[in-house]
């Protein structure tokens, strides 16, 4: 029988809410992903983890987002713009 994988319990997964910034405007404002995601020098991290966490949690963050701005928001979301509409 194949060993299962165990999750690193010292390294957690980013969850929808750390990402919430940097999928508003590419750079992570208040450190929540530190740690957790490689950033550049400018807080921005990977592109391609920022659009794999896109597709993990851009239905989440888009509700998010618009439940915070309900009656639309004066900009279009980073993440929205860059990567298009989750999937």
């Amino acid at each position: 029988m194949p060993v299962r994988k165990r999750r690193n319990r010292r390294r957690p997964e980013a969850s929808a809410d750390e990402w919430f910034c940097v999928f508003e405007s590419e750079f992570d404002l208040f450190g929540d992903l530190a740690g957790l995601v490689e950033m550049d020098e400018y807080g921005r991290p990977d592109r391609e983890a920022a659009r794999a966490a896109w597709r993990l949690f851009g239905d989440a963050f888009l509700a998010d987002f618009n439940a915070r701005y309900p009656r639309g928001a004066h900009f279009t979301p980073w993440a929205l713009l860059e990567f298009g509409t989750p999937r």
